[in-house]
């Protein structure tokens, strides 16, 4: 039966040109993962060589304020007349074009939704976990805690290999040799476009950071809507805000980050409140420190810790500070 299902009928099958025998024919061979995945890739193909209808959403709305226009409502009233009762407003008496341009919009929107999760696969952690993900290309990510990576489902393109991140991951670039690029895009308007290297890109709300450990980076980004580029060499840290201003700082040695089941943290000249962001975004945790002097103190060293509570008493220690946990609430205060 395989042998019956090829390209050309399952472009007419996309069609709808299939007779009810082939479109059987088909769901028996879709019962194999490997057809269904030979299945998605000739959906791919097939839409991109047939691009769908796009709705006119502004002309649609033109067309209809046009016909208010035309068709001006006006109220008549009678003396010693009780009012007739308003019209019920359905959905199948307004015009055919309004109902048509509103199911093809949500049509459109729904096809992009379903495409992306066709097209992209997502890695996702959840606070306190970290997941190890090889790529198509040999390149291997490592997921931080509470973040999310999107990548081509069936590999790389042959001009360039873009992954989108959200949160935070270490990245280890494989070279390849027609020297094709390796792009990390992100949410926070700025992009890392790298040959063969390590680095680390941090993309979340307060803020984003790139960390390069070896090789060349270039950072894209935008501020003030203007497009720059910095060019990375290996122990710069660019640091952005909110708005992408940008602050570049050159370490003289590099920590790398606990990789596979390590639970090792480095922190270097690293505020308390920068501690406590790493909390809530690792861990879930709802920090409160209880003044600025102490938000405003460091850290300095390198520890192991199985587990938060493990990090908690590590801090406490270290800065000699009370640090008292009720369930996800964290209170950190002067002894």
């Amino acid at each position: 039966m395989d042998s019956e299902i090829n390209k050309e009928l399952i472009f007419s099958h996309f069609a709808r040109k299939a007779s009810p025998l082939q479109r059987e024919l088909i769901a028996k061979w879709l019962h194999s993962t490997a057809n269904e995945e030979q299945y998605y890739e000739w959906l791919e193909e097939w839409e991109n060589r047939n691009p769908q209808y796009l709705t006119q959403t502004e002309k649609a709305t033109q067309q209809y304020t046009a016909f208010l226009a035309d068709n001006p409502h006006t109220e008549e009233t009678y003396p010693n007349e009780a009012p007739l009762p308003l019209p019920v407003s359905r959905f199948w008496n307004r015009p055919f074009w309004l109902v048509a341009a509103s199911l093809v919009l949500v049509m459109s929107i729904a096809g992009l939704f379903f495409r992306n999760q066709l097209v992209y696969q997502t890695y996702t952690t959840a606070f306190g976990e970290t997941q190890s993900v090889k790529l198509a290309d040999g390149s291997t990510v490592r997921l931080n805690a509470n973040s999310s990576l999107k990548v081509p489902r069936w590999g790389f393109g042959q001009t360039s290999r873009e992954v989108l991140l959200t949160g935070e991951a270490d990245f280890s670039v494989t070279h390849t040799p027609d020297d094709q690029k390796f792009v990390v895009k992100t949410t926070n308007d700025f992009e890392v476009v790298v040959l063969g290297t390590e680095f680390t890109v941090f993309a979340r709300k307060r803020g984003a950071r790139v960390l390069l450990n070896k090789g060349k980076v270039q950072l894209h980004y935008q501020e003030n809507k203007i497009k720059k580029l910095v060019t990375m060499k290996p122990g710069d840290l660019v640091t952005l805000d909110p708005a992408n201003h940008i602050a570049l700082k050159t370490r003289r040695e590099y920590q790398p980050s606990p990789t596979g089941n390590e639970k090792r943290f480095v922190f270097e000249e690293t505020s308390l409140e920068e501690v406590a962001y790493m909390l809530e975004e690792n861990y879930g945790l709802q920090v409160e420190i209880k003044n600025r002097a102490l938000a405003e103190r460091v850290l300095m060293g390198s520890f192991q810790a199985d587990n938060v509570d493990q990090l908690l008493l590590s801090i406490s220690e270290l800065l000699d500070i009370n640090v008292v946990r009720q369930g996800n609430r964290v209170q950190i205060m002067d002894k």
